[in-house]
């Protein structure tokens, strides 16, 4: 087990496991739900020109900043700020932790949705119920013991993968879950834009229609450029703390943009072809993902396999996020506490599902 001499700290190791723990950070539903709606929404091409170059000039400098504050600190978003001398430090980390803790108990119920989901396609295929269509996500949110099991589910996953530590639970999730993502959503994208009537899509997706830039449309760009890549001072900072200290914070920082974007475009290639494909509208804003997806699925041959598929993959990254999320609360605590890391992860994920049962009843 790495750990700094330094700090006595656990650290990354190995040549891909940063890399995939990095980028499941940044990926999550950001990419895969909101990014193909707001191309939808704000011009398809033009969103994506102006997303790009967002990514570029303003979120790789703001992600390699976050990177460095952990690693020079060797601390999480908890004690950074106020380690690295920065002026009312104590109390913007106690926000951040706070703000990450709400964040993340209605998060859990949003992955279970996903979880949720995926078995009721599973299920579909099997025989086993018929209950998938665009009415599924209103028979979901009434269903609230459904739901508190899909979301307890997802935080015993997220405190067993943080208890396991950094190398042992978050590297080894990352390099499972990340590649497979990517290979579900590279072979959902080849399906979407196969589709008859996929092409309408593909042109939609590529072609910038300038006339749809509005000054809503810059601060959905910019806004989404920055929840997608996961900034805000908290997770990039503590993954950052996990960093060998030969690591360049540069490339490290593009690579993981890179990846975002990637994973972005992959998530549009899966979604908007096909939702043109089947006559849809691709500007359904948050319904595309729970209610007008489902019903693309019924609609095209294989259908209940491309939505197994592409809850699946939606999942793996989804959870990632979460953990991510759950590691930034519990190695904020292990900093300033004397508790075990799994004793802290497995007592964090039970607040979080105990706060986020409100969100089971909206």
């Amino acid at each position: 087990m790495a750990q700094n001499q330094r700090s006595g700290r656990e650290l990354f190791t190995g040549r891909w496991g940063p890399s995939f723990a990095l980028v499941g950070v940044a990926v999550g539903l950001g990419n895969v739900w909101r990014f193909p709606y707001m191309m939808g929404l704000f011009g398809g091409g033009a969103f994506l020109l102006i997303y790009l170059f967002v990514v570029a000039i303003v979120g790789v400098p703001a992600l390699m900043a976050e990177l460095a504050l952990g690693r020079a600190t060797r601390r999480g978003p908890l004690s950074a700020y106020a380690m690295a001398g920065i002026g009312a430090g104590k109390t913007v980390g106690v926000l951040l932790f706070i703000g990450v803790g709400m964040a993340m108990s209605y998060y859990l119920v949003v992955v279970g949705w996903i979880l949720a989901y995926l078995v009721i396609a599973i299920a579909n295929v099997g025989g086993v119920t018929n209950n998938f269509s665009s009415a599924t996500f209103g028979w979901l949110q009434a269903n609230w013991s459904l739901q508190v099991l899909c979301a307890a589910i997802v935080a015993l996953g997220s405190a067993e993968v943080v208890g396991r530590g950094v190398k042992r639970g978050i590297e080894k999730a990352s390099i499972v879950f990340v590649p497979l993502f990517g290979l579900l959503m590279i072979l959902l994208a080849i399906r979407s834009v196969t589709l008859p009537g996929a092409w309408d899509g593909i042109v939609y997706l590529l072609t910038p229609n300038w006339g749809d830039v509005t000054r809503q449309a810059l601060l959905a760009a910019t806004g989404q450029a920055f929840f997608s890549l996961g900034l805000g001072g908290t997770f990039f900072v503590i993954y950052g703390s996990y960093l060998q200290d030969s690591e360049s914070l540069p490339r490290r920082a593009v690579s993981t943009a890179a990846g975002d974007v990637f994973a972005s475009l992959l998530a549009a290639f899966a979604v908007i072809p096909a939702v043109f494909a089947t006559g849809l509208s691709p500007t359904s804003g948050p319904a595309l993902l729970f209610e007008v997806l489902p019903e693309v699925c019924l609609q095209i041959p294989g259908g209940m396999v491309f939505a197994i598929f592409f809850f699946a993959g939606l999942g793996c990254v989804a959870f990632l996020s979460g953990v991510a999320a759950v590691e930034v609360l519990v190695g904020s605590l292990t900093e300033s506490m004397s508790v075990s890391r799994r004793k802290a992860a497995w007592g964090v994920c039970m607040v979080l599902v105990v706060i986020g049962l409100p969100a089971t009843r909206s």
